[in-house]
């Protein structure tokens, strides 16, 4: 009787138990979807319809008639020697080239000799930083007053009458300088970071053999963050074709300052009536070109990527 009684005891707490489990399961679903419920909804209408909304309008008239006028209208623009849209995407280009080919590496560097904590290596890292701590229209418009020809600088007698931002010769090299300029604070602390996690033997090890500052940054420092590295790269062609300066501020786009970002903006806010109606769908016809053509190379430069042995640690 009492061996009956333990096993019906024991029947019972174990489907107790499985109770409890199933219940704790439960919520912890209901949690999750939960928290999930806010992006998934946001996803779907922000990006997913938005984007499909795009490519459909890339094929209609304002009226919805299907078309391939916009695609022509496209190419015409593109292909006009003082086209916007050609200005565009070559500054765009411009843009593209100094953040990857310029910032990056320099930042890379100016990271590495703050990780080695040379002399007023505080300073320099308060300073480079500092441009990303102010708002953006305060700097740019500190910038601008300084470069004016009635500013500090223009007393001095070498700026053009114009100023640098008012003439095509100058202006998209004036707005790249500042991009230059202030571009170092977002690549220095991820690097920094990065080289923060190198382990401390490694060097000491390189120290002990002799080894100079730029043979272990080279043989060193740039295969252990090269992972970080490529990753950047791989960001920093996802972000191509939206690559831009601090157009609206510096220049509201003239003087042949426009990017494709910009122009995309003031084809979209900044037309009205009938023309803001065509601007829609010819919007919409340049980013799936520009979508198709960047796609793939994306998927073929985490391919090459992928082919590098990358170093754990």
């Amino acid at each position: 009787m009492t061996t009956v009684q333990e096993n019906s005891s024991s029947v019972s707490s174990q489907a107790f138990a499985k109770k409890c489990r199933r219940k704790a399961l439960l919520k912890k679903h209901a949690f999750i979807w939960t928290m999930l419920a806010g992006p998934i909804v946001c996803w779907f209408i922000f990006y997913l319809y938005t984007n499909l909304n795009m490519i459909v309008m890339a094929f209609q008239t304002p009226k919805g008639a299907w078309t391939w006028q916009n695609f022509v209208s496209f190419w015409d623009n593109l292909s006009a020697t003082d086209g916007s849209l050609r200005i565009a995407v070559w500054n765009t280009f411009l843009y593209f080239l100094l953040a990857n080919a310029v910032i990056l590496p320099i930042g890379t560097l100016i990271a590495y000799f703050l990780y080695k904590k040379v002399a007023g290596y505080k300073f320099f890292r308060v300073a480079i930083f500092l441009p990303s701590i102010i708002p953006g229209v305060v700097m740019v418009t500190v910038f601008k007053e300084t470069i004016s020809p009635v500013g500090p600088l223009g007393k001095t007698g070498w700026i053009p009458a114009l100023g640098f931002l008012g003439q095509d010769s100058t202006a998209t090299p004036t707005v790249l300088f500042y991009t230059f300029w202030t571009g170092f604070s977002s690549i220095m602390l991820l690097m920094s970071g990065t080289m923060a996690r190198i382990p401390t033997e490694v060097m000491e090890a390189a120290k002990l053999d002799g080894c100079g500052p730029f043979r272990e940054f080279r043989s060193l420092v740039i295969p252990l963050i090269f992972s970080t590295l490529t990753t950047q790269l791989i960001f920093g062609l996802t972000g191509l074709f939206s690559s831009s300066g601090p157009i609206l501020l510096m220049t509201g786009g003239a003087h042949k300052t426009t990017t494709l970002s910009y122009w995309i903006f003031e084809n979209v806010y900044g037309s009205t009536g009938a023309t803001a109606a065509d601007a829609y769908n010819i919007v919409s016809a340049t980013g799936l070109v520009f979508t198709v053509i960047l796609f793939p190379i994306i998927l073929l430069v985490r391919f090459l990527v992928n082919k590098v042995d990358m170093v754990e640690y």
